[in-house]
């Protein structure tokens, strides 16, 4: 030890300071969690603190025995308190970075993407408050204070390990099943329940409670009375619907475009040249059918509709992890098993990783013949990029490539990669559309500039495949939708300065309508049976119903839960948790239908595929 260092700890009164200033450090911690949390917003926490006491009192107890059991583990206080600081510097900013990008926050499932953090911090754009950097230098210099001081707890090991294990056990027996925990968190006004919406579970309980409701809800609760005879009992009124006689095999192409939204509904908002006007163009065929489709993403997660539109499946009661295909390790009735199982070749092409979001495992699972991840679609044509993604012309390419080799009818279904977030500024000569604002700020027109360039190119794509539809001899089908809306600046900057909705101050029903909504296109060189829709346009659907319209225009075969989707369609068109709507009486029914489907599908027994009458064949 250094004469310096010698001096400073000689000194009573910087060694009491450093003592009383030790209990507070996990409180410094939990204040920056928790403003960063609520977006950087100081009114905010205030709120949570004045609306929610017991929460935040939950918070603070966990915090302080985490940092409890750090002290008894390392005995010196700058090793635990340097710890609790970076996890919650870490857990801060992850949590604002994903808010701010798609609206979701940071939960213990996200540790499940570590494989991916490559692919995953290469969407980040935006940038931090400066108080979470003020924040940060104020722990990291608390820390060092504590070091030179030497402030450690004077037990020995043989004190410490065995108060520490006991106090594990302390904090896990509360918590050691599901109702014992639910009875915990009851009495801070808090429940697992919570965990089945999580912008009003990080709303109500702060990212520490939020994130404790999370982790004590990762093991998945069947439904009450799941069984073999309520699975019965749910389909028994639904008979398979078998293909339309003499209905021609449609080959069925199914475009998931990335963020691809009508950015013309932004106000105060002037393209150069209309972005969209193929897209404008095709809506007025007398072939095909558009309008909203509501899915659960915003900004990213992608998987989550990818899910809902190839399963027919519900995200809904599935734990908000980053990819509900994380739990598929078995085969599942999907709309793709529909189609292979009628003898259609089934083609997915994702010009990206193919083991993002677990895809390669659950692909198989839900009915995919052939999987082409970008190693093998840029051996398949000749791929070209942009902003660092393969283009949308070059997907096109290898989309007509599979079909037109195909030998027999062919569901295709494909993502773009060309228009994914970050929107940050780019070369001029990728500039295709200018765009003008009065309204919006220099960040927010940097993102939706960038981002008209892609949409520019998507609507080019989405011409080109009508197109080559309408030369094919065989009847094809084109469904072209959005999967999400875009980013366009952290915090729905964009949206929120033009007005298109208000995030700062609540989202109302209408609001969120807005927010989850993007444009679908059903497409054919055929004419299609009307099926699910009242007009050509304006229709509305969710997304896991998308591809059941499809079976009713072309005449396909149903499944009995396909049947039961369609009920819920004429009830509601629409519906998800995230769009804030009542569970009406004539709801309820339907959704508790979906809940139990998803469950015995992904991880339950699996009751309703063993049904002889599961598979409407064509």
């Amino acid at each position: 030890m250094t004469r310096p260092i010698q001096i400073l700890r000689s000194c009573r009164p910087l060694r009491v300071l450093a003592w009383l200033t030790l209990p507070f450090f996990p409180l410094a911690c939990l204040l920056l969690m928790d403003y960063m949390n609520f977006g950087g917003h100081v009114s905010y926490v205030v709120q949570f603190a004045q609306n929610f006491p017991r929460a935040l009192l939950f918070e603070v107890l966990v915090v302080a025995l985490l940092a409890v059991l750090a002290l008894l583990i390392f005995r010196r206080a700058a090793v635990a308190m340097g710890l609790l600081g970076a996890l919650s510097l870490i857990c801060s900013y992850v949590n604002f970075t994903k808010a701010a990008l798609n609206g979701d926050h940071f939960m213990p499932q996200d540790i499940l993407m570590l494989s991916n953090a490559g692919e995953l911090t290469s969407f980040i754009s935006g940038d931090l408050p400066v108080p979470f950097w003020l924040g940060g230098a104020v722990l990291v210099l608390w820390v060092v204070f504590l070091a030179l001081m030497g402030i450690a707890l004077p037990l020995s090991w043989k004190l410490r390990l065995p108060a520490a294990a006991a106090l594990i056990v302390c904090m896990w027996l509360p918590c050691s099943n599901i109702d014992k925990a639910d009875v915990l968190l009851n009495k801070f006004g808090m429940s697992l329940f919570d965990s089945a919406l999580q912008s009003s579970n990080y709303n109500a309980n702060g990212f520490v409670g939020a994130f404790t409701v999370n982790l004590l809800s990762l093991n998945v609760q069947e439904p009450q009375g799941y069984s073999r005879q309520t699975i019965e009992d749910i389909l028994d009124g639904y008979q398979a619907t078998p293909a339309a006689e003499n209905a021609p095999q449609y080959d069925v192409v199914v475009i998931l475009s990335e963020s691809f939204f009508d950015a013309r509904i932004l106000d105060g908002v002037t393209f150069s040249e209309n972005p969209l006007k193929n897209y404008d163009r095709i809506r007025k065929s007398k072939r095909c059918y558009s309008g909203s489709l509501y899915t659960t993403a915003i900004g990213g997660g992608t998987v989550r509709p990818e899910f809902g539109i190839l399963t027919g499946l519900t995200c809904d009661y599935i734990p908000s992890v980053p990819t509900p295909y994380r739990y598929l390790s078995h085969p599942i009735s999907s709309y793709v098993s529909n189609y292979r199982d009628a003898g259609y070749s089934t083609i997915a092409i994702h010009p990206y990783n193919r083991k993002f979001y677990s895809r390669d495992n659950a692909y198989g699972h839900i009915g995919f013949d052939q999987f082409y991840g970008q190693d093998e679609m840029t051996q398949m044509v000749y791929a070209e990029y942009k902003r660092g993604y393969v283009t949308d012309e070059s997907t096109t390419r290898a989309i007509q490539k599979c079909m037109d080799e195909a030998t027999q009818p062919t569901f295709l279904f494909a993502i773009t990669m060309q228009n994914h977030q970050p929107y940050e500024g780019i070369d001029p000569s990728l500039m295709q559309i200018d765009v003008s604002s009065d309204r919006l700020s220099e960040p927010a027109l940097t993102a939706l500039t960038t981002y008209t360039q892609g949409l520019y190119d998507a609507d080019k794509m989405l011409g080109d495949l009508v197109k080559w539809i309408d030369k094919r001899e065989r009847p094809t089908v084109l469904v072209f939708f959005g999967d999400h809306m875009p980013t366009l600046g952290s915090n729905y900057l964009a949206y929120n300065e033009s007005g298109l909705f208000n995030s700062w101050d609540g989202m109302t029903q209408e609001e969120l309508l807005t927010m989850y909504a993007t444009p679908f296109l059903i497409y054919s060189n055929r004419t299609l049976d009307k099926g699910l829709f009242a007009s050509n346009t304006e229709n509305r659907i969710s997304d896991y119903n998308l591809l059941n319209a499809v079976a009713m225009s072309t005449g396909f075969g149903r499944t009995p839960y396909m049947n039961l989707l369609l009920d819920f369609h004429s009830v509601t068109p629409i519906y998800n948790v995230r769009l804030g709507m009542e569970v009406t009486d004539s709801i309820a029914p339907f959704t508790k239908a979906m809940e139990h489907i998803t469950y015995d599908r992904v991880f339950g027994k699996n009751y309703s595929a063993q049904r002889p009458d599961t598979q409407g064949k064509s």
